[in-house]
């Protein structure tokens, strides 16, 4: 290996480092509300928020759904299942799109892994 090379590694490897001493702060605390110039009050926003990210965690467990079966179809109508599921694939991932925008203009974020373990 030449030193060339061996310097381009280097600095390779040192850029894809990741920074560990890097701090940042928080934007929003987990579960707060940020207050908008919108005309609901923060308890109608909170309710809002916490419904739309079970409809979230809904939506994106149809979305998988929808893309397992993708995979799985087979038989006489494996054409057109595997383009059903994938047409309706994609129009969950523009569900879940609008879902965690219409979270973040409340205030909220966008949080349905929460809303996804058992409870």
């Amino acid at each position: 290996m030449t030193e060339k090379h061996r310097h381009d590694t280097v600095a390779v490897v040192e850029r894809v480092r990741p920074a560990r001493t890097q701090r940042v702060a928080e934007i929003q605390h987990f579960g707060t509300i940020a207050k908008l110039p919108i005309a609901l009050d923060a308890a109608v926003c909170a309710a809002s928020v916490e419904n739309l990210n079970q409809l979230l965690a809904d939506t994106m467990t149809l979305r998988d759904l929808y893309k397992k079966h993708h995979w799985q179809v087979s038989g006489p109508s494996f054409y057109q299942l595997h383009l059903l599921y994938d047409k309706h694939f994609n129009e969950q991932i523009e569900l879940v799109d609008e879902i965690a925008e219409r979270i973040q203009s409340l205030g909220g974020s966008a949080s349905p892994w929460l809303m996804m373990s058992p409870r």
